[in-house]
């Protein structure tokens, strides 16, 4: 039973009708297998020039990524920037601990932290694997050149993979030619994602 799962859920879902779905979905979290915190001191960085991959724990490094965050919302989420940008990072944080949430990084030697990858981590209910969904992913346009980007994410492959991970997850923005990368490196389009911003319908 994992009551961390099931306090995550239901405060997600505050002031949420309890409908059928709602508490299946809740039933799903309760039952969610107990996972603690990845011990990313067993899995070794990567150096590629003047660049090294690595995992790292969000809660240690988090105010060298938010300026990432924002540089990547600027970006790719323009169609909701009359949303104001306010990541749950305790939310996250939580994740962390418990087994949930991978956070990569790609630091350049002479910049810092230039680049980074978040994933949440969970196990289907259709298939009962561990799945890897993308929350972000996300390079500094200074430095996108060559095949640091290429080598960022099989790293970030790589180690999911030798963590138990079965699926990989993506959305890409319609903004940048990440989803044509994916692609060519072995990714299947698999869906289409629609968004609407409610308040700001317009009439064709």
């Amino acid at each position: 039973m994992n009551l961390q799962a099931l306090e995550v859920a239901l405060a997600e879902n505050i002031g949420n009708k309890l409908t059928p779905e709602l508490a299946i979905g809740l039933l799903h979290a309760l039952k969610q297998t107990v996972v603690a915190r990845i011990d990313i001191a067993s899995i070794d960085p990567c150096e590629y020039v003047d660049y090294s991959m690595q995992c790292e724990y969000l809660e240690d490094i988090l105010q060298q990524v938010i300026p990432l965050h924002q540089m990547h919302w600027q970006e790719t989420e323009k169609y909701r920037h009359s949303i104001p940008l306010k990541p749950n990072y305790d939310y996250m944080i939580n994740a962390e601990r418990n087994g949930r949430f991978m956070l990569f990084t790609l630091r350049c030697r002479d910049s810092g932290v230039i680049g980074n990858c978040m994933m949440y981590i969970s196990q289907s209910t259709h298939t009962q694997e561990w799945v890897a969904e993308e929350d972000t992913i996300f390079i500094d346009p200074a430095h996108r050149k060559g095949r640091v980007g290429i080598k960022f994410i099989k790293y970030v492959e790589d180690v999911l993979g030798s963590v138990g991970i079965k699926e990989i997850r993506v959305t890409v923005k319609s903004v940048n030619r990440v989803g044509d990368l994916l692609l060519a490196l072995g990714y299947s389009h698999t869906a289409n994602q629609l968004t609407k911003i409610l308040g700001e319908e317009h009439v064709q």
